[in-house]
């Protein structure tokens, strides 16, 4: 049998907030729990001067896509581009990369993962607290 197409609200989906001192805050859209196979999807949030850390995705490519405010993004080598609304920025498996706000309001960017698995680290911040 064929799925129906679904919406995923915004409004309704559950937020993950980091751990302080961030304050950046994620909310997961679909992954393999809400019905997926092969991605995940969410929104996340960083407040001015929000810098998320230096990281590397092992096994999947992430694509984050800028809907509001300016991205600094930087690379392993210090080296950074800006990005604005409706930039995509690709990241493939195993390239160190960190996200900034780079500008005076909220930061807000699509996340995508392929295949899912990185977006668990996320979830896993509510059985932390």
């Amino acid at each position: 049998m064929v799925g129906k197409a679904r919406v995923m609200k915004f409004k309704e989906a559950e937020e993950f907030p980091a751990p302080p001192p961030s304050k950046k805050v994620s909310k997961i859209l679909i992954d393999p729990v809400l019905g997926s196979t092969n991605v995940a999807i969410g929104i996340v949030t960083y407040p001015p001067g929000e810098k998320g850390a230096l990281h590397a995705h092992e096994d999947c490519e992430e694509f984050m896509l800028i809907l509001k405010g300016r991205a600094k993004v930087v690379n392993e080598d210090g080296s950074f581009e800006i990005a604005e609304p409706l930039d995509l920025i690709y990241a493939p498996p195993k390239a160190k990369h960190s996200i900034e706000n780079a500008g005076d309001e909220d930061l807000v960017f699509a996340w995508i993962y392929s295949p899912p698995g990185e977006e668990k680290k996320i979830r896993e911040r509510k059985s932390k607290k």
